[in-house]
């Protein structure tokens, strides 16, 4: 009886004895941790192409507005088609220079893109921030107030330089998880954008 005993014992702890450790001990990664992580790999992603459509508003006007912008590391082309004034604007620059194209073809300069927008068509339009925030990570060199992740390190919502940005939802993009829907609040100026695509640069 003795025997029979021990056998049965002996089976149980060599069965035990070969589940992983993996499989007895639990382990969680914190929101904040994971953010790291993103963080590092949507820092280094700097050639993409999106498509999709903004809603913006300031002060009692509206504008339902077409958007096309294109990464290329420090390039970018940002078209912006809707039913406003000049009927559809194009930004391109780079580190260098900035340059907005008008429906009818003429051409401006200014310093800085946000410039540009505001001078063409009346906008205070965060355009280097928005560079980041699209990508789901906070305005780089920039100090931010708050922010907040879900359970797989992503931002949900992200005060930065008196905006508030709130991203309710994300889609795939390679191995990226990339935002799809963020509203973008000022007291002067707010922007609903939609991404309906994230692709790569050819």
């Amino acid at each position: 009886m003795l025997s029979r005993t021990f056998i049965v014992l002996l089976i149980l702890v060599s069965t035990s004895a070969c589940v992983p450790i993996w499989q007895t001990k639990q382990t969680t990664t914190s929101p904040e941790s994971l953010y790291q992580i993103r963080y590092q790999a949507l820092s280094q992603l700097d050639r993409w192409i999106i498509k999709g459509r903004t809603v913006i508003t300031q002060d009692k006007e509206g504008w339902n507005v077409g958007l096309y912008w294109q990464q290329d590391r420090g390039d970018y082309q940002i078209k912006l088609e809707g039913p406003f004034a000049q009927g559809g604007v194009t930004l391109e620059g780079s580190e260098e220079h900035v340059v907005l194209t008008l429906n009818n073809g003429d051409k401006l300069t200014a310093a800085t893109p946000e410039a540009l927008i505001s001078q063409a068509v009346g906008w205070n339009l965060p355009v280097s921030a928005l560079r980041d925030w699209v990508r789901g990570i906070p305005n780089r060199g920039q100090s931010f107030e708050s922010v907040t992740y879900d359970d797989e390190g992503r931002i949900t919502r992200l005060v930065q330089q008196g905006w508030e940005v709130e991203y309710l939802r994300y889609m795939p993009f390679k191995t990226y998880s990339m935002p799809s829907k963020i509203f973008i609040r000022h007291p002067e100026l707010n922007l609903r954008l939609v991404i309906m695509s994230w692709r790569d640069v050819k």
